[in-house]
């Protein structure tokens, strides 16, 4: 018998609950035909013109940079464009920049040809706030271009950490802009709020919303209302919020612990009137990132103290809804990633369809309205995919969706501990942020392996040292399993891959038959 799995498939088939996993991929291709054809008699006409001159264009990314007092800003990224061949080295200098600032690297600066280079700006508290105009002088022997960059200069933020009823609050205020994020105690410490300057950008009209945390197995039957082992961080199906075991305010950070409902708790010998908790823990921090007052992080432990698995499935770390009126998914969904290419502007489908998986290949995606701002959330580590859907009607009824592609096995004693990070406004603020996040960051990646297992099926009958019928496929992995040595009967099937830095997953169980002669 002949057992293939193919790990890490870029564009995995997946159904999980009510969130469907399907890719595809459409290639169009366009054929053109110049014909041309030539009549009789002479021309006249003389030589044809001489080649163009080789050439340069010099790009400068972003057009706006938020800088804080007293910091390191994020990069911006310049770039030189070759033309008709141009294949020289290019000096950038560089001036305008508020007094007693700094660039690295110092101006000027060499970029060859169709090359690039992050600069990033050191500004002293010192500084006046407000907008300066840094512009950037090219050239090139006789060749010569110009760019320019409005970098916006902020106050650095105060900080405050309190509780206001039912929720626990992180704020940063920097005097003319106000960014904070509220978790409700009585739904599992889930993020209910994440606002600038009083409006509100989550949903959380039910258990269900929120950011946060939802977990799945891959082993247990998500269709036909069956919602197996599945808890969301906030609570059950029936509003019941999921318990607080701990919480602590720190003077720039709130902690809270909690243990999350079984989603469907009649599947567990509870109701609408008994909620069941589940085999795991959360526990959250949430924390200002520094110099960014718009800008918070979300640390995530989760701890499976269960005896069982759960096998790998795709999981909502986090699920994050928007609400109405930021209706646009915003990504980066080209081969380029960090380079500030041009985003796309998506729709997510009304339930009950689901988006395909998109490209985010710079792991984070937002919400936006008409004026481009709104909800941004950056997920390190993450596969480079997100789907989503939204809800028809106005909030809080109705709503927008999205979660990133994070897999996990929930094995006995397994943890995932990861961060996420929150950025509230305009997207295009928000994006050198997370690139300073992203150049920042050394962790690796706390997502095992993705892959499917493809013969046997779950249900099929195998006998002999060979399974017959195996698809001629590139399979990742191929494993041959003599069952003549285990007796007829139904067994289960396992299979287990560990990545080069030790994340497991454990693929869902192939019940198979074994009929030996």
């Amino acid at each position: 018998m002949l057992i293939a799995w193919e790990p890490k498939k870029e564009m995995p088939g997946k159904q999980m609950s009510a969130r469907c996993y399907l890719a595809s991929v459409a290639l169009t291709g366009a054929l053109c035909f110049l014909f041309c054809s030539c009549g009789g008699g002479s021309s006249s006409s003389g030589p044809p013109p001489p080649p163009p001159s080789p050439d340069f264009n010099l790009v400068v990314s972003p057009s706006l940079l938020p800088v804080t007092l007293g910091t390191n800003g994020p990069p911006a990224l310049i770039s030189v464009q070759s033309q008709n061949g141009f294949g020289g080295s290019v000096t950038v200098s560089i001036k305008g920049l508020p007094e007693g600032s700094t660039s690295s690297p110092a101006s000027p600066f060499t970029v060859g040809p169709n090359g690039s280079q992050e600069v990033r700006f050191s500004v002293p508290g010192s500084t006046a706030i407000g907008s300066a105009t840094v512009q950037f002088s090219a050239t090139s022997g006789s060749l010569s271009k110009q760019a320019s960059l409005a970098v916006d200069i902020r106050p650095a933020p105060a900080i405050r950490t309190y509780q206001d009823g039912e929720t626990l609050y992180v704020e940063a205020d920097s005097g003319a802009e106000a960014a904070r994020v509220g978790m409700l105690t009585s739904w599992g410490g889930a993020i209910v709020e994440i606002s600038l300057n009083g409006t509100n950008y989550v949903n959380h009209n039910d258990t269900g919303r929120q950011v946060q945390v939802g977990l799945w197995d891959g082993n247990a039957n998500y269709s036909n209302g069956s919602w197996g082992w599945s808890m969301s961080q906030g609570g059950d199906h029936y509003l019941n919020g999921s318990p607080l075991l701990a919480q602590t305010i720190g003077p720039d950070f709130v902690y809270i612990k909690t243990q999350p409902l079984y989603w469907l708790p009649d599947l567990f010998g509870g109701d609408s009137a008994h909620p069941i908790p589940g085999d795991v823990y959360v526990e959250q921090w949430v924390s200002p990132v520094p110099a960014y007052s718009r800008a918070f992080k979300v640390h995530y432990k989760i701890t499976h103290f269960g005896n069982d698995t759960h096998a790998n499935q795709p999981q909502e770390f986090p699920s994050v809804y928007v609400n109405r009126g930021f209706d646009s998914f915003v990504y980066y969904p080209g081969f380029l990633p960090w380079t500030y290419g041009a985003l796309q502007h998506y729709a997510m489908p009304p339930l009950p369809q689901i988006s395909p998986l998109l490209p985010t290949f710079e792991q984070w995606g937002a919400y936006a309205d008409a004026n481009e701002t709104g909800l941004t959330v950056y997920t390190p580590g993450s596969y480079p995919y997100s789907t989503g859907f939204n809800a028809t009607g106005d909030s809080p009824e109705g709503t927008n969706d999205f979660a990133p592609f994070t897999v996990f096995s929930w094995y006995p004693n397994a943890v995932l501990e990861s961060d996420i990070y929150v950025v509230a406004g305009p997207v295009a603020e928000a994006r050198p942020v997370i690139y300073q996040l992203h150049d920042a960051s050394s962790k690796p990646s706390a997502f095992p392996p993705w892959g499917v297992f493809e013969v046997p099926q779950s249900g099929q009958t195998v006998s002999g040292s060979a399974y017959p019928g195996i698809p001629d496929t590139n399979s990742g992995f191929q494993y041959t399993l003599d069952s003549t040595k285990y007796t007829s009967g139904r067994h289960d099937l396992v299979v287990k891959a560990t990545d080069a830095i030790g994340n497991l997953a454990v693929f869902p169980t192939a019940h198979i038959t074994i009929s030996n002669p």
